[in-house]
């Protein structure tokens, strides 16, 4: 009976750590997106992914309806307008975990004009995150208008082509 245990506990560990990293067998590797405020034109342009449907175990009712669901890296959670003329913007997560919701919330808040922002690259932070923009010129260069962090978050505000 050890002897198996043995023989499957490789099996076992492998299959849990693939669960844990969420990605699948074949996979290509994910980029590392930059992390910097300083330089949020680092990062590649967030394209909509279809979301992971398989389950390992199913959620308790009471808190999936509690809680929503997180989205991942280069995850599109909508669309946001700034302040007057600008192109409209699409919403994405580069690094880390956050909800849909929460990561519209925050650019709409930052894109507000009465939210108040300091220095050429608009820094401000909105519900605990910390954001900033490219110039005019620079987001028509690299697509990327805005981005706000976290510690372990980084999401973006791209131009819509």
């Amino acid at each position: 009976m050890h002897r198996r245990a043995l023989v499957l506990l490789p099996l076992l560990l492998l299959a849990l750590n693939a669960c844990r990293d969420g990605s699948e067998p074949g996979a290509a590797p994910k980029a590392s997106p930059s992390s910097s405020i300083a330089s949020p034109t680092a990062s590649p342009t967030i394209t909509p992914t279809p979301t992971h449907t398989k389950s390992h175990r199913p959620a308790s009712p009471s808190r999936s309806a509690h809680q929503p669901k997180l989205a991942g890296p280069r995850t599109n959670c909508g669309t946001v307008q700034p302040p007057g003329n600008g192109p409209t913007a699409a919403v994405g997560v580069l690094k880390g975990r956050v909800a849909c919701a929460t990561a519209v919330a925050v650019f709409r808040t930052y894109y507000r004009r009465d939210t108040p922002k300091q220095g050429s690259a608009g820094v401000a932070t909105v519900r605990g995150w910390l954001c900033a923009s490219n110039s005019a010129a620079q987001a028509s260069i690299t697509g990327r208008m805005s981005t706000c962090r976290t510690s372990t978050t980084t999401i973006s505000a791209d131009v819509i082509p």
